[in-house]
């Protein structure tokens, strides 16, 4: 981990333009990425040259040409400038359903435990705070992953116009957005925020399966940074079928005060005997907009003042087949419980920086660990001064972060 630096790069165009712009400036990037991670891809550059790997990956390329083409043109962006193979650039961004279809094909072969190896599972450990007392709105974010990406990481600000498809019956959404992104993977996938005042953090959910028809996760994830009000989320989240899940932490930052500024989170996954999407929403609150909401409202979720988010669900239900036993998430989540109830930007950063169980820290240092994870950045939005914040060493010991990013340069005039 050689470098503190947190690579911008600016882009404007279409959206095979923009992305094959990233793909010529990050080529580099891109091909180390692959080498970083060489062990840990490799079986998933195989997997997918079987016939049930190009099935799988033939399948998504059908759904997404049809539901989301622009982001198609991205992903084609992205692989015609890096000139890496089309078919490691979609193992790339089909990462988690890819994982789980190969890790599930080498069970059934009787060449894989799945219930004792967790080297191939990732995610990431987020705070949500929403305070009256403390005065504090704030999304607070671990952004972790294989140790390989650690020096491959970058954000991008895009300005993307409208494009004609379907003989200009269709045309893709004008975006304007600040992401961080993974190299060789199209925006979305980890935290980021768009110009209509919405700004979120995802953390991986681990079903032991892949939902049939379903589009991959990442789309999902990309369409976040069209999305314009909760409303067209919720719509989003409900009709766009969904092969893998994940959780959506986020608010609508844009015009807000005590009594309307409520942060959001969203469990998701694919429906196991069912055609539906699972989604499981719960609003966090302060203590006004709780009385409110009890009062109009009884059975909406909510959580009063703050919520910690890791890698299981919390409210499954027994609707969703989970891969267990997920130690390494559930061990945060109980030395969160430990640590205690959150109040300020300063208890979030301390938790988030925490590393007391040094087999299962929540915040990872590459080389330190058995399954070799790292804390690639901490990302904290703050909605009262609609700034985000990037630190990329350990927040607790020091909390000057490296770039300070203002959001309402994104804002729709």
């Amino acid at each position: 981990m050689a470098t503190n630096d947190i690579r911008l790069y600016h882009v404007q165009g279409t959206h095979y333009e923009c992305a094959r712009h990233i793909g010529i400036t990050c080529r580099d990037l891109i091909r180390k990425r692959i080498e970083d991670d060489r062990n840990y891809l490799t079986p998933m550059f195989n997997f997918v040259q079987t016939s049930k790997g190009i099935r799988l990956h033939q399948n998504f390329v059908e759904i997404i040409r049809k539901l989301f083409p622009w982001y198609w043109d991205e992903i084609r962006g992205i692989a015609d400038g890096s000139k890496v193979p089309l078919e490691q650039i979609l193992v790339l961004n089909f990462e988690n359903e890819t994982q789980t279809a190969y890790r599930i094909h080498e069970a059934r072969q009787g060449n894989y435990q799945q219930e004792d190896n967790e080297n191939d599972a990732k995610g990431c450990s987020t705070v949500l705070i929403n305070r009256l007392d403390t005065n504090t709105l704030s999304l607070v974010h671990n952004e972790d992953n294989t140790a390989g990406l650690y020096e491959t990481g970058y954000l991008v600000e895009a300005d993307i116009k409208s494009s004609s498809y379907d003989d200009g019956t269709r045309h893709s959404p004008n975006e304007r957005f600040i992401a961080y992104c993974y190299a060789g993977v199209i925006p979305g996938i980890a935290f980021g925020a768009n110009m209509h005042g919405f700004a979120y953090a995802l953390n991986a959910l681990y079903p032991n399966f892949v939902g049939e028809n379903g589009v991959p996760r990442l789309i999902i994830n990309r369409a976040l940074l069209s999305v314009a009000n909760e409303n067209q989320l919720d719509e989003l989240v409900h009709t766009v079928p969904i092969a893998y899940a994940f959780c959506i932490n986020g608010a609508f930052f844009r015009e807000h005060n005590h009594e309307t500024c409520h942060l959001l989170n969203y469990e998701l996954g694919p429906g196991l005997n069912s055609k539906e999407n699972f989604v499981s929403k719960c609003l966090v609150v302060n203590n006004v907009q709780y009385h409110r909401y009890q009062e109009t409202n009884g059975t909406v979720c909510l959580t009063l003042n703050y919520l910690n988010h890791f890698n299981h669900y919390d409210r499954s239900n027994g609707l969703i087949v989970e891969r267990e036993p997920l130690f390494w998430s559930r061990n945060r989540a109980q030395r969160a419980l430990e640590i205690g109830e959150i109040f300020t930007l300063k208890d979030a950063l301390y938790l988030l920086g925490d590393r007391t169980n040094e087999k299962f820290p929540i915040f990872f240092m590459g080389g330190t660990t058995d399954i070799n994870l790292a804390t690639l950045c901490t990302a904290h939005f703050n909605f009262h001064t609609r700034q985000l914040s990037i630190y990329r060493n350990n927040p607790k010991d020091n909390n000057t972060p490296r770039l300070i990013y203002n959001l309402d340069d994104l804002l729709e005039k």
